[in-house]
């Protein structure tokens, strides 16, 4: 979706338009819509996230409201509700205790803490925002035109996961194996590596992935040595499927 300038500007030349005629309405008009924009400075009503990059168990999403009208010399709270189908507040995310554009602000930040939990390794989740209005803020703008595509600024979905959609840019195949998420998980695991260097190339240089594939091939074949005798050992570092040892070679 890009970004239908034409069609923002439509809208602040109504509301100047409103102001000419009548002064009053235009000043006294309070608003309020999601303004969420992508890399490519287009307005988005949603956005996909994962966790496979992330080190800590929380990532928190600031989910952007924009004020249409004059700013206040005081706190006016915000009618932000939250629907799901499939996450559990407090168990998957955690909102902020209100919603609250400060004095003099023109926008703020809600937001929304999601959670990492076990389940995200095999099901995607969303969270629904939606806006709604109260005593301080009607909701003048409903949707935005971009390139013949309608997108609400009424609603905002956050999807999340702990799943990988592609192997992480940084990966070189020819030196640690066909990716998988459990190789990842492993590496990460055992060298102690942040999950977020993996997508970073001048960090994933030639020698450090030559050093993770060999010091993982030998973990992996110290851990096979364990099972075979008996002794306790790290079932990661084997496939769930086949029992056989992960490979850490083309």
């Amino acid at each position: 979706m890009k970004r239908n300038i034409l069609g923002i500007l439509s809208v602040v030349l109504i509301l100047f338009s409103c102001q000419e005629r009548n002064p009053g309405h235009f000043i006294d008009l309070s608003g309020v819509y999601f303004n969420n924009t992508t890399g490519m400075m287009t307005v988005a009503d949603s956005t996909d996230l994962t966790f496979v990059y992330e080190a800590e168990d929380e990532l928190e999403v600031p989910v952007r409201v924009q004020l249409i009208g004059r700013p206040a010399e005081y706190d006016r709270p915000l009618e932000i509700r939250m629907y799901s189908e499939n996450a559990q507040e407090g168990v998957d995310y955690i909102l902020p205790a209100q919603a609250v554009l400060p004095a003099g602000a023109s926008e703020m930040d809600y937001v929304v803490t999601l959670k990492r939990t076990p389940a995200l390794k095999n099901e995607k989740k969303m969270v629904h925002l939606q806006i709604h209005p109260n005593e301080h803020f009607a909701l003048p703008v409903t949707h935005i035109v971009q390139v013949g595509d309608s997108v609400s600024v009424l609603d905002y979905r956050i999807y999340f996961s702990d799943m990988f959609t592609s192997a992480p840019a940084a990966w070189d195949a020819n030196l640690l194996g066909e990716f998988t998420q459990q190789k990842f998980e492993l590496i990460c695991k055992v060298l102690d590596i942040d999950p977020g260097d993996f997508n970073d190339p001048s960090l994933m240089t030639l020698a450090k992935q030559l050093y993770i594939s060999a010091e993982m091939t030998a973990y992996v074949r110290g851990e096979a040595g364990k099972k075979e005798a008996g002794k306790p050992y790290d079932a990661d570092a084997f496939d769930p499927q086949t029992g056989e040892p992960l490979s850490f070679t083309k």
